[in-house]
C-alpha cells in the first residue's frame, strides 16, 4: 500500500498561504534544498494537487527548464476537482479525480507503485488533513512570520498527535519538519 506524502511550505507562524507572502516562494531555499526536493519528486509515483495549483503548475512546467521540471512532467498526476473537464491535454500524464476524497485516495493507495505526494495547495492538503489521508507531513518550515493566512490544519474536527521523525535544517533557514501522525 501506498503512503500519502504531504510537502508543504509553511512560515514560522504555521501558515501555509497569505496575502502578504506565499511562503513556498518568500525564502530562496539554495541548492541543498532544491537538490533535497529533487531527490524526492523524482522518486514519486503519482503527484496529487487541487485544481488550483494544477492550473498554475500546468502552465508552468511543460514549458519549463527547470530542474524540476522533467520529473514534475514525467510523473503522474491527480487532480482533485468536480469542475475541471480534462487535464491531459495541457499536462500529459494527468487525470481528474472526481469522486469522495476518502474513496479516491483509498483507490490511489490501492494502486501499485512507489508513494504519492501532495506538494502545494492548502485547500486540498488541509482537507486531507481533517480527513486524517495523511499518511507522513513532510513541513518545510520558513524563517518568516506572516501574522495572518491560511492555516494548514484550520479544517481539523478536533487536535491531532503527530510523531517528529526527522528534522533537517539548511543553509538558508529553512527546516524540514518530519512528521508521521500517531495512531491509537
Amino acid at each position: 500500500m501506498r503512503d500519502v506524502i504531504l510537502y508543504m511550505s509553511m512560515s514560522l507562524d504555521g501558515f501555509v498561504g497569505s496575502d502578504r507572502e506565499h511562503p513556498g516562494v518568500a525564502v530562496p531555499g539554495g541548492d541543498e534544498l532544491k537538490q533535497w526536493k529533487l531527490d524526492r519528486i523524482s522518486r514519486a509515483g503519482a503527484h496529487l494537487m487541487g485544481r488550483t495549483t494544477y492550473q498554475e503548475m500546468s502552465s508552468y512546467w511543460p514549458r519549463s527548464d527547470d530542474p524540476y521540471a522533467a520529473p514534475m512532467n514525467d510523473i503522474p498526476k491527480v487532480v482533485f476537482s468536480k469542475t475541471l473537464s480534462d487535464a491531459e491535454a495541457s499536462w500529459p500524464e494527468t487525470r481528474v479525480a472526481r469522486g469522495e476524497l476518502t474513496t479516491e485516495i483509498a483507490a490511489i493507495k490501492a494502486e501499485p507503485g512507489p508513494d504519492v505526494i501532495v506538494w502545494g495547495g492548502g485547500r486540498l492538503a488541509g482537507a486531507l488533513a481533517a480527513a486524517d489521508l495523511i499518511d507522513e507531513y513532510r513541513l518545510l518550515v520558513q524563517p518568516l512570520a506572516l501574522g495572518r493566512g491560511q492555516a494548514l490544519f484550520g479544517q481539523l474536527p478536533q487536535s491531532r498527535r503527530l510523531d517528529l521523525v526527522e528534522t533537517t535544517p539548511f543553509p538558508s533557514g529553512v527546516v524540514v519538519h518530519i512528521y508521521r501522525p500517531q495512531h491509537s
